[in-house]
């Protein structure tokens, strides 16, 4: 037995956690109807759990050592800038790929990390990282206008950022949004004949972000006890009506797969890990004048949260997500104190990386201006910063900052293995956020979360519904089995250099369901030139994960 078609809706950021008890109290009733008579489960995420690797390794069944995408950003080789990933640089073949080199029609949309677009059989629109201003985010290319003729105009991201004072336009501005995108969906599902369908609903992530206070009246942004979560409960209401939609635009004959690629809990405090390894006499700045000028500005509070703090104040980061914001990245970096003023002939570590604290060495033959010797010297090095990770305390909480460190290779496995982390920091307290995708973002190793209630977790939600799905509940599912288990319910046999498993707990065994049959053909790549942004296409990415809180 095979499926028919298969739809995937993917919630980004939703945790099981968060809608289970709306869907026990009748608020969410097409997702009831899914989880009732469904299999259902937490789904783990990728280390760290974050939307780039986690829906890359959504798309190749394979994890970051393989896919060689381990944030939003990357090291870009000879320098110490980072640009934001995409597809190019992206290693595995996507699930649609291989369903269109085995003649299964696709329709793929909004899938964070998915352009530069690829040719599949069927069409693709690209969605979270494409740069604002592209027009060529859609396969084939005359969709775009197809698009605007039919829906009028497409947006990828949200039009308001959040603040307290203007609550209502924000969740009025995400409606409409999320109206507009359903819209598309529901003309693309109709437009021709599809075997898979896949679509991401992404603001998910950007609301529970900006409005998890509004669900926890014990985080410390709240002033009262008051029960506000109906705010939020507004907004997924909505969801899911949309996902009911879809799934009825579907027929009773597909396979519905509901899923997110992560979790969402409280957040408290943002950790700066290059100012503790600043601190710690492991990054090292310049003693030129210009250096010292601006470190002196950054002890007295000239930095990057504090000018957005009063931005804000004076209503000038409306529309962050797509106006230009205060500066460009090469400016910033200019102006406040950032790693174009490390001293790198004397530093031997430093961070990039949101969520997890990700220690990298600069080491030799790797880094531009690499100190520190492969070999010995390099382990060495990796266990003294490990041994003085364990001693950071928290300045607020005066608690242990980090539970456990964890070097590369216990994580992550592959070719791309030297492009990780050298050492990953995870946090005792889960609401402890490691803050380091701005090269010092504030003067304070620990301070309380600015703009963000809430933040990543490990586990976010899995719901397969349809004709031969055993309900019941789903025990062990990672995001990098989706992709396999997908192509078994298809009937094309799974690459064996996938790294997840195909759940077959999802399907009853008395159903015709057949043994998992593999291949040898890898789902490898050979990958095109990478793409790396224009300056503007680099700085309207970036200005995306500035105004969502992601820099």
């Amino acid at each position: 037995m095979s499926a028919s078609r298969v739809l995937v809706i993917g919630l980004d950021g939703v945790p099981l956690t968060l809608v289970e008890p709306w869907i026990a109290a009748g608020h969410l009733p097409n997702m009831a109807k899914l989880t009732t008579a469904g299999a259902v489960g937490l789904l783990r995420s990728t280390i760290p759990p974050t939307s780039g690797p986690a829906w890359s390794s959504f798309a190749t069944g394979k994890g970051p050592g393989k896919t060689n995408i381990y944030d939003f950003l990357y090291r870009q080789s000879g320098t110490y800038a980072f640009p934001p990933v995409n597809t190019s640089r992206r290693d595995g073949k996507s699930l649609w790929r291989i369903l269109s080199e085995h003649g299964k029609r696709v329709g793929v949309v909004n899938v964070p990390i998915s352009y530069p677009v690829e040719p599949v059989d069927g069409f693709l629109v690209s969605g979270w990282l494409t740069p604002y201003t592209a027009k060529d985010f859609t396969y084939p290319s005359s969709l775009f206008q197809e698009l605007r003729d039919h829906v009028g105009d497409y947006h990828i991201y949200p039009q308001e950022t959040f603040d307290e004072r203007s609550r209502d336009a924000y969740l009025a501005a995400s409606a409409r949004f999320l109206e507009r995108t359903l819209e598309a969906n529901l003309y693309l599902m109709r437009r021709s004949a599809w075997d898979f369908y896949m679509t991401v609903v992404f603001d998910t992530d950007r609301v529970l972000h900006q409005m998890w206070h509004y669900l926890d009246p014990s985080h410390p942004w709240r002033k009262d006890r008051d029960d506000l979560s109906g705010q939020v409960l507004g907004y997924f209401k909505q969801v899911d009506d949309a996902v009911g939609r879809m799934v009825r635009e579907a027929g009773d004959d597909a396979l519905t797969i509901l899923m997110s690629d992560h979790g969402m809990g409280a957040a408290h405090y943002f950790i700066l890990l290059n100012l503790w390894l600043l601190q710690e006499g492991l990054l090292v700045l310049k003693n030129g004048a210009l250096t010292r000028l601006k470190r002196a500005l950054f002890d007295l509070g000239f930095h990057l949260v504090n000018i957005h703090k009063v931005a804000n104040r004076l209503g000038l980061s409306k529309h962050a997500e797509y106006k230009a914001g205060y500066f460009t990245d090469r400016i910033l970096k200019e102006v406040f104190l950032s790693f174009n003023d490390v001293d790198w002939s004397r530093s031997k570590a430093y961070s990039y990386g949101r969520h997890l604290g990700n220690v990298y060495l600069n080491v030799r033959g790797r880094e531009p201006h690499g100190i520190v010797e492969p070999g010995s010297e390099y382990e060495e090095v990796r266990a003294e910063i490990a041994e003085r990770a364990r001693r950071f305390v928290h300045p607020y909480t005066r608690a242990p900052v980090v539970g456990e460190v964890l070097r590369r290779e216990d994580v992550y496995h592959g070719p791309h293995l030297d492009e990780a982390p050298d050492l990953i920091l995870v946090q005792r307290d889960p609401r402890d956020i490691f803050f380091g995708l701005s090269d010092f973002g504030s003067n304070a190793i620990a301070q309380p979360v600015y703009r963000y209630s809430g933040m990543h977790r490990d586990h976010g939600l899995l719901v397969a519904h349809g004709t031969g799905v055993q309900p019941g509940t789903v025990h062990g599912a990672e995001i990098v089995d989706l992709a396999p288990t997908i192509l078994y319910a298809m009937g094309i046999p799974v690459p064996r250099d996938m790294d997840g498993k195909v759940l077959t707990q999802l399907f009853r065994s008395d159903n015709g369901w057949g043994e998992v049959a593999y291949t040898d053909e890898l789902a490898a790549i050979a990958r095109a030139p990478e793409l790396v942004y224009t300056g503007q296409q680099e700085d309207e990415v970036k200005k995306r994960l500035k105004g969502m809180g992601y820099l």
